[in-house]
């Protein structure tokens, strides 16, 4: 029993790439430790943990989690531009989002669950296209009546003005409107991440040291 256990703890480690080599230990040591309080060992330490790639999974889901929202209540570095900062957390996030759903597969109970977020990445995903080309599209209809109002000048000034007047509106409201659509693109991804990282921690909850959550 003994060296299963040894052998269950050592393709965990292996599956624990994703660590530094201090936390690989700590989760091991962690483990290895409430195995040997329970007498889990075999078959038991597989029913309690699940298997080295499942409990891997979980370890691996709650550190992500944990990053991300250290990261989020870090100060915001003052050598980087806005727009270089909220590129970095949207490649996070997305990281974030594929860690859960990685983790949430391995377990046949939570597929609803991978099902809920995956529909909400595909509304996520329309909303993008929606936004992106209603705005280029208006974008491009002012430049036409642009054109379209210069072209008529000589022929009818008032229809001329007219249209001039309508392409300087719709080129006009691009400097508005784009803030606030990537501003409602924010809203919906923070509101994606924020219930599928609620899923993990529900997932990736389980037994608990001194208050600290491994898996």
């Amino acid at each position: 029993m003994l060296m299963e256990n040894e052998i269950f703890f050592k393709q965990l480690r292996g599956h624990l790439r994703g660590l530094t080599q201090a936390e690989q230990d700590d989760v091991i040591d962690f483990y290895r430790e409430y195995a040997s309080d329970a007498n889990l060992a075999g078959e038991r330490l597989i029913k309690a943990f699940g298997t080295p790639k499942q409990l891997a999974r979980r370890v691996l889901l709650d550190y992500s989690i944990r990053y991300d929202d250290m990261v989020d209540n870090d100060a915001p570095s003052v050598t980087e531009t806005p727009r270089i900062q909220q590129t970095k957390r949207v490649k996070r996030q997305m990281n974030l989002l594929w860690v859960i759903l990685l983790a949430l597969l391995t377990s046949w109970v939570w597929i609803p669950a991978v099902l809920l977020i995956l529909a909400g990445l595909f509304v996520f995903v329309m909303l993008v296209i929606f936004v992106i080309l209603g705005l280029a599209f208006a974008a491009v209809s002012g430049i036409m009546l642009l054109w379209a109002g210069v072209s008529l000048m000589a022929q009818s000034l008032p229809s001329g003005f007219f249209w001039l007047g309508a392409g300087f509106v719709l080129i006009g409201i691009q400097f508005v409107a784009w803030p606030i659509g990537l501003l409602i693109l924010k809203v919906a991804l923070d509101g994606l991440i924020t219930f599928a990282k609620f899923l993990g921690r529900r997932f990736s909850k389980g037994t608990k040291r001194g208050g600290n959550t491994h898996a």
